[in-house]
């Protein structure tokens, strides 16, 4: 009966202890998987991160070349523009030089070429009007493709100026769970013992038969002590003699 329970203890304990470990293996292994796809989602925003900052450099020198080529050209425009009107005013100039190839034969000799001196001033003027409004034009479209690359790296590091930002909260440490008491086995294994060791206290100690030696036939070791007619004063300190006749 003993051993049984012993054994049925035991195995209670190991199946107890069996069942809790596969249940902190669960638990351990969710734990990980939550810990590890924590890690992964933070290693990917840093690297987001980074790769747009490497983006927005690159677009900074790209946005700076596209401006430079827009001045360029606008400038490289004014510059062939300019000269068509210099060629122009060089012809106004040279056919003023030549004049207008009749004589001059008196009477009308104070407005004798003016009028062609007349339309070779305004003619001129008006070069000189739209060279102005030429360089004026290409001022403005300069300033706009500045403006216009200076907004444009302003966005693209404003996308990047607030940082990676930050992580979120990491998952915790779980509970595991606590498995059976060794207490408790304990426990009860000493109980098994004693149920084990029980019947060996009901009956006598093995080699006693019979009476103890010295007793004599017919008496009974279970009954009460007789009454020996001796009614003995312990607190006057006297002991009569079994012996005596006084």
């Amino acid at each position: 009966m003993g051993a049984g329970q012993a054994i049925s203890a035991i195995g209670g304990f190991q199946s107890a202890s069996s069942q809790t470990a596969a249940k902190n293996n669960q638990i351990a292994a969710n734990y990980n998987q939550r810990k590890a796809s924590y890690e992964k989602g933070n290693l990917d925003r840093l690297a987001i991160y980074q790769a747009k900052v490497i983006d927005t450099e690159i677009n900074q020198d790209t946005i700076g070349l596209a401006a430079v080529k827009a001045i360029s050209d606008n400038t490289l425009a004014e510059a062939e523009a300019d000269r068509q009107l210099e060629a122009k005013l060089q012809q106004i100039k040279i056919a003023k030089l030549k004049g207008t190839g009749v004589a001059n034969e008196g009477g009308r000799s104070r407005s004798f070429g003016r009028n062609a001196m007349l339309a070779a001033g305004r003619s001129e003027g008006a070069i000189a009007d739209q060279r102005e409004r030429l360089s004026v034009a290409t001022f403005i479209k300069n300033r706009k493709a500045l403006e216009q690359a200076n907004q444009e790296r302003v966005d693209q590091w404003r996308s990047i100026n607030m940082g990676a930002g930050s992580a979120g909260p990491a998952p915790k440490m779980p509970k595991f769970l606590k498995g059976p008491s060794k207490l408790g086995l304990a426990v009860q294994l000493a109980g098994a013992a004693l149920t084990a060791a029980a019947p060996a206290f009901k009956g006598k100690p093995p080699g006693i038969e019979g009476k103890p030696p010295g007793v004599p036939p017919g008496t009974n070791l279970t009954s009460p002590i007789p009454d020996m007619g001796y009614n003995t004063e312990l607190m006057s300190g006297f002991v009569p003699s079994i012996g005596s006749t006084t």
